[in-house]
Parts: structure tokens; C-alpha cells; sequence
């Protein structure tokens, strides 16, 4: 009796071990395949070379900033030109409505 009841146990540990043997190759598998397909879209979409992509964007960001900030600069100094031309214009006709009665 003891005999068999030892046999029993030892049928349903091993029984259950062979179980859990199998699942875990299964999600082992499973787990390697998707591992595998997320290697494959990181390469095809070029994720790896995101961070490298990130700091030329930032230096590009930089370099439009120093741009923009010349642009102004000129800008600043382009209407102020064309203040002084628009003052020597009026100046300009005043004299000559002056000199010819206009």
C-alpha cells in the first residue's frame, strides 16, 4: 500500500514537472521569436540611431537659432537704414519744393 501510494506521488511530480518543462520551452520559444521580431523593426526603422539623430537635431536647432538671431540683427540695422533714407527723402523734396515753389 505505502508502496504504491510513493509510485502515485512520484507519477504526479514528475507528470506535473514534464507539464511545466514543456510551457516554459513553449514561452521560451515564444519570447525568443518576439525578441527577435523587435531586433528586426529596431534595425528596419533605424530606432538605434535615434539618440545620434537627437543631437544633430539639437545642433541644427542651435545653428537656426544663431540664424535667427543675425536675421534680426540685420533686420534691426536694415530699418534703421531705411529710416535715415525715408528722413534724407523728405529733407530731399522739402528743399526741392522749396527752390522750385511746389
Amino acid at each position: 500500500m505505502l508502496l504504491s501510494v510513493i509510485i502515485a506521488w512520484l507519477v504526479v511530480v514528475l507528470a506535473t514537472s514534464v507539464w511545466v518543462a514543456l510551457r516554459g520551452r513553449r514561452l521560451w520559444v515564444t519570447a525568443r521569436a518576439a525578441q527577435s521580431d523587435v531586433e528586426r523593426h529596431t534595425e528596419a526603422t533605424g530606432l538605434d540611431q535615434l539618440p545620434e539623430r537627437m543631437a544633430e537635431l539639437e545642433q541644427r536647432q542651435a545653428q537656426l537659432a544663431e540664424a535667427l538671431a543675425r536675421l534680426q540683427a540685420s533686420l534691426a540695422e536694415f530699418r534703421l537704414l531705411w529710416n535715415e533714407l525715408a528722413s534724407a527723402g523728405r529733407v530731399f523734396a522739402r528743399t526741392r519744393a522749396f527752390f522750385t515753389g511746389k
